[in-house]
């Protein structure tokens, strides 16, 4: 199977109607380029008669899903192959009908192994796996969860770094939009374990783990009132660091802060002078004043400053 992927200039071959539609659109533009294409534009017949040949190259996804499982439960199968099966079946899944057919024909009897592989590039194709079974999809994150993989994911958020982003982009999914998996998240710590990674040194865990801690801010109050009672205020406004310079992790920190402080208890936290919040903020409006890629930063500033520290301040729970 590892010589079909050789090449990574190869574009990877359509595999659904919705795929092969936008491949031959996309060939058809190249090819008229500069004048693009359109699909609306096209005559009903000749649409009728391109989506017919179309469906007729389409394949069984649940074998096509099948084949690759055979691959991946065979004890004999590389590593590289099983990592290379994963791949197939994550283009898949990306189709909800498909996702939960995957779930029907016993698929899910590869993720716990491969989630424990020893192999990282088998782990992190499970985790793109999980994530894409999930996202957007009740039924498999419900599946999921009493399948119980959501510890081990937990787990390899210690992983090497490219495995512990794609960890946390699982559980991101498994828990958005998703109360019972949200729950069994925050049963087994995962609060304060989000907290840890928004302070990591891994710019992408870092990114995602913000991305989720804001989101789940903004959905639930509680959550958000949560994160406050484990000093989350304090914990963000220790690692913020001016510079005069753009600074990745110091943005990450100032979004977060703009988001914990939709709470009057997180503004009252952040006027405790010993946090020296606010000649914080001052330094970078000041470092980075004028400075375009520096404009998210000053404008998380600005508004901390005004929200935390004017006198006209009248900051009241969402």
């Amino acid at each position: 199977m590892s010589q079909g992927g050789d090449n990574p200039d190869q574009p990877r071959q359509p595999r659904s109607l919705q795929g092969l539609l936008k491949f031959a659109m996309e060939a058809t533009q190249s090819e008229d380029a500069p004048n693009p294409s359109h699909v609306e534009g096209m005559d009903p017949e000749r649409r009728q008669f391109l989506e017919s040949a179309l469906k007729s190259l389409t394949l069984d996804v649940v074998q096509e899903i099948e084949k690759a499982m055979k691959i991946l439960t065979d004890p004999e199968t590389a590593e590289d192959d099983k990592a290379e099966a994963l791949e197939i079946i994550v283009d898949f899944v990306q189709d909800i009908d498909a996702a939960n057919d995957f779930f029907k024909v016993g698929g899910f009897v590869i993720i716990q192994p491969g989630l424990d592989s020893p192999n990282a590039n088998v782990r992190t194709g499970t985790l793109r796996l999980i994530a894409e079974l999930s996202q957007n999809n009740p039924t498999c994150q419900q599946h999921l969860l009493e399948a119980n993989v959501l510890p081990r994911v937990v787990e390899l958020l210690s992983d090497e770094a490219e495995v512990a982003v794609q960890a946390m982009h699982a559980i991101s999914c498994l828990v958005r939009h998703h109360e019972p998996c949200l729950a069994a998240y925050i049963e087994m710590g995962g609060l304060e374990c989000l907290l840890g990674c928004i302070q990591t040194d891994n710019d992408k865990l870092r990114i995602k783990s913000s991305f989720l801690m804001s989101n789940l801010c903004t959905e639930f109050a509680a959550v958000r009132d949560e994160f406050i009672k484990l000093n989350a205020v304090e914990r963000v406004i220790a690692s913020i660091r001016p510079s005069k310079e753009y600074e990745p992790k110091l943005e990450t920190a100032l979004s977060t802060l703009n988001v914990l402080t939709d709470s009057s208890e997180a503004v009252m936290r952040c006027q405790d002078a010993e946090l020296k919040l606010k000649p914080k903020l001052e330094l970078i409006l000041k470092l980075n004043n004028g400075k375009d890629e520096c404009l998210e930063q000053i404008e998380y500033a600005s508004t901390l400053l005004k929200r935390c520290f004017s006198t006209e301040t009248g900051v009241t729970d969402r």
